[in-house]
């Protein structure tokens, strides 16, 4: 099996992505784990690897 590299990157992106939202929001509980400029950034970083994750997946749909 070979798939195709939007769906390699789709979920190495997207994973990742995900993956930083729950360690910043289980450093969330408590208080005091994140400073607020590395949370943000942190967030923002996230929701970029998000995006560009679900966008090659849409990509890949278009052009199978």
């Amino acid at each position: 099996m070979r798939p195709a590299l939007s769906v390699i990157f789709f979920t190495a992106a997207s994973g990742a992505g995900y993956g930083l939202f729950m360690m910043l929001a289980a450093a969330g509980l408590f208080d005091g784990l994140v400073e607020p400029g590395v949370g943000i950034s942190a967030s923002i970083l996230a929701l970029i690897l998000i995006t560009a994750g679900l966008l090659s997946s849409t990509l890949h749909l278009a052009n199978p």
